[in-house]
């Protein structure tokens, strides 16, 4: 594509950004609950986030912060104060409640730039603050602890190899003692002391200190737990507690001391009664807990969860309350979100995989999950100790334009048992808001499936077709068919046709905007196929383009609608289906396309993080901008605007470009406009209309032939009769092409013989008689100069005589009436 110096080059005076559209990532540090546990408090980015623990729903925002929040911890020295910090240093005290009440310290100066913080972990009853930072490129951590006034040199070291993860380090409720744990030891400082307790190769994973007592608690890699008793003295007493298979990720005391919640890869939160020897079990906690936490009253436990969710739990009942999630993210999958991104224009959400055989549908415009929807209506399985298990989950996704259908692929396979495969169809009904499965196919390719999508713009009356590839070498059309019994009208899909092309397999698929043409991509080549009949109507290829198509979309709008666009991984292509030919191709290492299906514009993201937005009508630039993220993206789509702008660029004006990228994070594109020249913008759009509606620009060669013969002929002067003769031609052949491009795409006309010789039938009987017809014309205009003559004598004449009555109606006859009376 070609690239200018700047954005003026490409013709804006634009810079695209990036805007996060979601919460973030929610899990990555330890929440913690409010002094009357009606709101959690979580670090997210550079913010931290206040929620509901009732509703679930983000209150406010607290942005204190430059760079990203490592800790948010509870003050011991003030009720309802709370502190964060950054990982480039800067501490703030703040209030829940009020807004103005806000203290910040920094604790690096300019020489400790080689130093970051990496969590926060405690905060004594005197103000100390406990520290972990990390230097570059080191693995291990030092634990420092901050006096007040925090001030970057008023410290003590007191460990200077700590780990750097937050459940792995622990400061007792007096702050004089310190755990932190490796996998093959504890230790245990206090004052002057550092005593280092071995495990041997049941290697730990976690700590934490009771809150009253003279003990605290670890977890290992086995699922065991011990209690560790009396941890002044060099041998202390322990008590062991075994349920977790797996390792264990996180503890908790409640603020008795009596009840211990271990959390864990079982998605199972257990609570242990240390006085009764018993414990209870609350499964089915989402995916894997990462982090627990209990709050002073005794009222609630929250679960961290790796999808990226918070779950309420109520400490009386034991029983889970509320889910407080953001994006849910998939953790077991190499490939983030493997079914992309689709926009369902019903509920104005964008439809991507959640967690495990589930797909989530998140709301961009109020920033929030809307639901999740069980897709595989399984149980999750957790892995075992030395295996990993497969579970089946979402590959593939599509949305009707309608909304009204879900076509999801579902796929499990671990190499050993048969592969499961399967297609289903999901209708919405609006009356009831639910999502109901209407159609589960077995195994419809006989191998994995690349690719799904339904028709754009369906036939009224009609659902839209839908249509999958795969690696079987196939491509499959699916129809809804009716399937009424007795028992009331029903329907169901079916497949009805099958394409397949010199035994290639099917990598990509796409349908026309009208519905009547199948684009497939077999390897390198790609294919033109009726939908009615599967009937092959052409190929394209070229001996240089042998990589793999991945995307394939139909243009739109009137300079783009006979061209298609095709995404390898090192080239994006137009196709000319007109000429049947290669239009452009630009070397470019992509990772996504996407189409505006309400403008012509596309979208093309590559591996380096550029973003390039163009027309396939031409290889230039509409937009670009390189570094718009510091991860790739790995689906793209375009989704209608609320409300439309005139200050946002054309390629931006009708719908936003959203994209999720390698980190899991959801994100829009926005263009800074400079409003100074916005009224050049408007008079120069105005212009260009008034241009446009005078000239209009040929949209097909035969219009441009016909425009170039109307302003030659026009030049040469000729004489009336020549040229009413030769506008009658234009007029005629203009009429017939007009009405030949109107039935039928371009991509699915006759021969070029055949329609040059329909052109040549009408164009050459109107030449032969123009002659005669000029000369009927002239009669014509004779005959009525004549007739006007005509009428112009017959009125003087009219006039002469009513001139004669009207004298004669005015004499004075009294003399001739005496002569007559004698």
């Amino acid at each position: 594509m070609e690239v200018g110096d700047d954005h003026e080059a490409a013709g804006f005076p634009e810079a695209i950004h990036a805007v996060q559209t979601d919460w973030g990532l929610l899990v990555r540090i330890k929440p913690v609950l409010t002094a009357n546990s009606k709101y959690l408090l979580t670090g997210s980015g550079n913010s931290i986030k206040v929620f509901s623990t009732t509703s679930g729903s983000l209150l406010e925002e607290r942005c204190y912060h430059d760079a990203q929040v490592v800790g948010v911890i509870s003050s011991k020295t003030k009720k309802d104060q709370f502190i964060s910090c950054d990982e480039n240093g800067l501490v703030c005290f703040w209030s829940h409640q009020d807004r103005k009440s806000l203290e910040k310290f920094t604790l690096y100066t300019k020489e400790d730039k080689k130093f970051r913080i990496a969590s926060l972990p405690f905060c004594g009853k005197g103000g100390e603050l406990f520290i972990v930072t990390q230097e570059e490129k080191q693995q291990k951590g030092q634990l420092r602890k901050y006096f007040y006034p925090y001030k970057p040199k008023k410290f003590v070291i007191i460990s200077k190899d700590v780990p750097l993860e937050p459940n792995k380090i622990a400061v007792s409720v007096s702050g004089d003692h310190v755990a932190y744990v490796y996998p093959e030891a504890l230790y245990v400082v206090g004052g002057h002391t550092r005593r280092r307790h071995t495990v041997g190769t049941r290697y730990l994973t976690c700590v934490t200190f009771h809150p009253s007592q003279d003990a605290l608690a670890t977890g290992d890699i086995t699922g065991r737990i011990l209690i560790w008793y009396e941890i002044k003295s060099p041998k202390p007493t322990k008590m062991e507690l075994h349920w977790h298979y797996l390792p264990v990720a996180d503890l908790a005391f409640s603020v008795t001391g009596n009840e211990l919640y271990s959390g864990g890869e079982e998605n199972v939160l257990v609570k242990w009664q240390l006085s009764e020897e018993k414990r209870s079990f609350l499964p089915r906690l989402g995916m894997h807990i990462r982090f627990v936490v209990t709050d002073i009253t005794n009222t609630y436990i929250v679960t961290a969860q790796k999808d990226n969710a918070f779950s309420i739990i109520s400490a009386k009942k034991y029983k889970a309350e509320g889910v407080i999630q953001g994006l849910a993210m998939n953790t077991d999958n190499a490939e983030p979100f493997p079914a992309g991104i689709a926009y369902d224009p019903f509920t104005r959400a964008v439809v991507l995989n959640g967690r495990t055989g589930h797909v989530q549908f998140y709301d961009l415009h109020h920033g929030k999950q809307l639901f999740h929807l069980d897709i595989t209506m399984s149980n999750y399985y957790s892995r075992e100790r030395y295996q990993k298990i497969y579970n089946t989950d979402v590959e593939k996704l599509a949305v009707s334009p309608d909304g009204c259908w879900l076509a999801t692929v579902e796929y499990r396979d671990d190499h050993q048992s048969s592969m499961e495969l399967r297609l289903k169809f999901w209708n919405f009904k609006k009356e009831d808001q639910i999502w109901y499965l209407n159609t589960s196919i077995e195994m419809p390719h006989d191998k994995y499936i690349n690719g799904i999508t339904f028709q754009p713009t369906p036939t009224p009356g009609k659902t839209s077709l839908c249509i999958t590839c795969g690696e079987d070498d196939k491509f499959k059309i699916w129809k809804e068919i009716d399937n009424s019994d007795i028992y009331g009208k029903k329907s169901c899909w079916n497949c009805c046709g099958v394409g397949s092309y010199r035994h290639f397999p099917a990598t990509a698929v796409s349908i026309s905007p009208d519905g009547s043409l199948i684009a497939a991509g077999f390897g390198s080549i790609l294919t033109f196929w009726l939908p009615t009949t599967c009937q092959l109507k052409g190929t394209l290829s070229q001996p240089y383009l042998s990589e793999r198509i991945k995307q394939i979309e139909f243009g739109r709008g009137k300079d783009s609608g006979s061209l298609i666009v095709t995404r390898t991984k090192n080239w994006v292509c137009a196709w000319d289906l007109f000429m049947c030919t290669l239009s452009w191709r630009v070397s470019i290492c992509s990772t996504c396309l996407a189409a505006d299906p309400l403008s012509s514009y596309m979208a093309v993201f590559s591996e380096s993080c550029d973003v390039f937005v163009f027309e396939p009508r031409s290889s230039e630039l509409v937009s670009w901008q390189n570094n718009i993220d510091v991860s790739p993206a790995v689906s793209a789509v375009f989704v209608p605007h609320l409300k439309k702008s005139d200050l946002k660029p054309l390629w931006n004006e009708q719908s936003a470009l959203i994209y999720i990228n390698k980190n899991q994070m959801l994100k829009m594109l926005e263009v800074n406009v400079d409003l100074s020249s916005a009224k050049d913008t408007i008079a120069g759009r105005v212009k260009q209309l008034v241009q446009d509606t005078e000239a209009p620009v040929a949209p097909t060669p035969f219009a441009a032939l016909v425009s170039q013969t109307c302003m030659s002929h026009s030049e040469n002067k000729t004489s009336q009769s020549d040229l009413a003769a030769f506008g009658d031609q234009v007029e005629k052949s203009a009429i017939f092409i007009q009405e030949v491009l109107n039935e039928a795409r371009v991509y699915r006309l006759d021969s070029f013989a055949h329609l040059t010789l329909e052109f040549c039938k009408r164009i050459i009987p109107e030449a032969v008689n123009s002659e005669e017809k000029q000369e009927n014309e002239d009669l014509d205009a004779k005959l009525k100069v004549r007739e006007e003559f005509q009428r112009k004598t017959q009125k003087k004449i009219f006039k002469r005589k009513r001139k004669d009555l009207q004298r004669v109606t005015d004499s004075d006859f009294s003399d001739l009436m005496s002569v007559l009376a004698i």
